[in-house]
């Protein structure tokens, strides 16, 4: 694969990014970001730049290895994986969605609550108002835009932060589903067509991951290959030098949490398709907390400092390794979270200290 031309960004986003040039030094405004610009440790190709780019994929070699031997005849079987790959694929749509305007610098907490909406709303239009499916499936995906265009303007427009108008946004939309469903799961008028494809599989692969690899193509080429990606990344390196060269910060942040809400209504769909039922009861925290540990963990591999496809894809196959492994040991229900919380926290630091490292 390609090296994708990107810019290096900072993993905590701020309220007020600096701009930051090569060797950590701040930069003059009015900088313009170059694409492909890198940091680099001043002892060129050395191991601390393998360890930083090749250090997951040895912790998920070792992961492998280890549950292979606990479980030789169930964890490393294809079918195991298959069911890993079928499981993930909604979180990671839920994963680039957040990712997208985190290249920016801003959270988006509310995707995994949209997620539950989409789902919800697809469930509610079949059961209740005996929608067609075509039309449920876009009611869903369009209530994603619907929150994405809010929170967007909640944050361009009315200047308010983005971690605290997202968890705003989360919180209502979770009041909002219980009070359409009344806290009771939506299980009749599903559409058979839908669960049939939740569970089907295409020459072998889950039909749901094959969507997932598509999204995922989509969001990369977007990154990578497109003007709006590099405006994202470039104010995400820095807003106000993005804004002294004419980049219009405004619009580009708010198309972000509109890609955001979109693939977090798209997210919806597929688990209504893979659940078969509309459940009030699901969490937008327990779908966001592992798409936000592989966004980070992939923002510590392969192109360091960088939030990116790729990485994050390896992020979340390591996660869900680990809450696979951890499930056919039969540990208890609460080590899951525990150790996918373990692995955000991990993440995060050994990207802050490769940070350090490289100044």
């Amino acid at each position: 694969m390609t090296r994708p031309t990107q810019h290096h960004v900072n993993l905590v986003p701020e309220s007020a990014t600096s701009v930051t040039a090569e060797g950590g030094e701040e930069a003059q405004p009015g900088t313009q970001v170059v694409p492909g610009q890198r940091r680099r440790s001043r002892g060129g190709v050395g191991w601390f730049a393998i360890a930083e780019r090749f250090g997951l994929l040895a912790v998920l070699g070792a992961l492998v290895l280890v549950f292979s031997l606990l479980q030789p005849d169930i964890f490393p079987s294809a079918a195991n994986w298959q069911s890993i790959v079928a499981s993930q694929s909604v979180v990671l749509i839920v994963a680039l969605g957040l990712m997208v305007p985190l290249i920016a610098g801003n959270f988006d907490l509310s995707v995994g609550s949209v997620a539950i909406l989409s789902s919800i709303v697809v469930a509610g239009a079949q059961q209740n108002h005996h929608a067609p499916l075509w039309l449920a499936c876009a009611l869903g995906v369009a209530s994603g835009v619907i929150v994405g265009i809010i929170n967007g303007v909640l944050i361009t427009k009315i200047r308010l932060n983005a971690l605290i108008a997202t968890l705003g946004s989360s919180v209502i939309i979770a009041g909002l589903v219980d009070a359409y469903t009344g806290g009771s799961s939506i299980t009749n008028g599903i559409s058979t067509s839908l669960t049939n494809f939740g569970n089907g599989r295409l020459v072998g692969i889950s039909k749901l991951a094959i969507v997932a690899i598509i999204a995922s193509l989509l969001v990369f080429y977007t990154l990578t290959k497109t003007p709006y990606g590099r405006r994202l990344f470039a104010i995400g390196s820095s807003k106000p030098a993005a804004e002294l060269v004419g980049i219009r910060v405004d619009r580009v942040v708010l198309v972000s949490f509109l890609i955001s809400g979109t693939l977090g209504g798209i997210a919806g769909v597929l688990m209504l398709a893979q659940q078969g039922s509309g459940n009030p009861a699901a969490n937008g925290i327990s779908v966001l907390l592992p798409a936000l540990a592989a966004v980070y963990l992939g923002a510590s591999t392969l192109y360091p400092g960088e939030f990116n496809v790729p990485g994050t894809i390896l992020g979340l196959v390591l996660v869900a390794a680990l809450v696979s492994g951890l499930t056919l040991e039969g540990v208890a229900a609460w080590v899951q979270p525990v150790a996918t919380g373990a692995a955000l926290i991990v993440a995060v630091g050994a990207s802050e200290a490769f940070r350090r490292q490289r100044r």
